[in-house]
């Protein structure tokens, strides 16, 4: 089995295109496959009615589990509470507003099954025009942050902090994960590589998001990520593990 992790705050508009982007998608893998998957949806204090129509979803298809925080703690709250309830040994996590299309896990599956490496990540970085959708000032941000982790890791990883990946369930399993925040993509990778585990990279676009607002406070992250550079700094300094 395969457990999708999706982490939602005030995301009612994306929820409603579920019932034709997101299910059939992942239903005509799944029968081209032979997977199965369960959804593992997490409502992060929503202030409007996600959670309600998460619930919703739930009592239509038995393949999804709806779950909240209750109050808002963050993208890295929401994905640490899903991770708790996913039956899978593969767990693909994804973005609410499908900023990564669901076609494209097909492409994670297929890299997978190739060389069975701890995780499968989605970079839009590995091949010209993948982020052709993306404005300049949040290229230009995630570029900066990317080379800064690449560096630091020394690793031939050109994408970081993206959330469309797959991980092996076993690789997870006792990582003390910190993030609350956006930060936790990049803490999972970098705890992978410095943990010695092998991670693969395939070319995956980045779209815009088409309904509702993104929740990305640029400063407090920035500030989130150069704490987790300078922790990943001193492991490499000490030579020691990162759990």
């Amino acid at each position: 089995m395969i457990s999708i992790v999706i982490p939602l705050y005030n995301e009612r508009e994306n929820i409603l295109t579920y019932r034709e982007e997101l299910f059939p998608e992942i239903d005509r893998i799944a029968a081209t496959t032979g997977e199965s998957f369960q959804y593992i949806l997490v409502d992060d204090g929503s202030q409007d009615d996600t959670y309600s129509l998460l619930q919703n979803l739930a009592r239509e298809r038995t393949d999804v589990i709806a779950l909240t925080n209750r109050k808002n703690k963050g993208m890295g709250a929401a994905i640490k509470h899903g991770l708790q309830h996913c039956e899978g040994d593969l767990i693909i996590t994804m973005d609410s507003d499908l900023t990564f299309r669901p076609e494209d896990v097909r492409g994670l599956i297929d890299a997978y099954r190739r060389s069975h490496p701890a995780c499968v990540s989605g970079s839009p970085y590995l091949e010209r025009g993948l982020m052709e959708e993306v404005t300049f000032f949040r290229y230009l941000l995630s570029k900066t942050v990317n080379s800064l982790y690449r560096v630091l890791l020394g690793a031939n990883i050109t994408c970081v902090s993206p959330i469309f990946r797959l991980y092996e369930k076993n690789a997870l399993d006792g990582m003390r994960i910190r993030s609350d925040n956006f930060e936790i993509n990049a803490e999972i990778l970098a705890k992978l590589i410095l943990n010695g585990k092998s991670v693969v990279e395939i070319p995956v676009k980045l779209h815009t998001r088409r309904h509702g607002e993104s929740k990305i406070d640029v400063k407090k992250e920035i500030k989130n990520h150069m704490r987790l550079l300078t922790n990943i700094s001193k492991i490499r300094i000490l030579k020691g593990n990162w759990g």
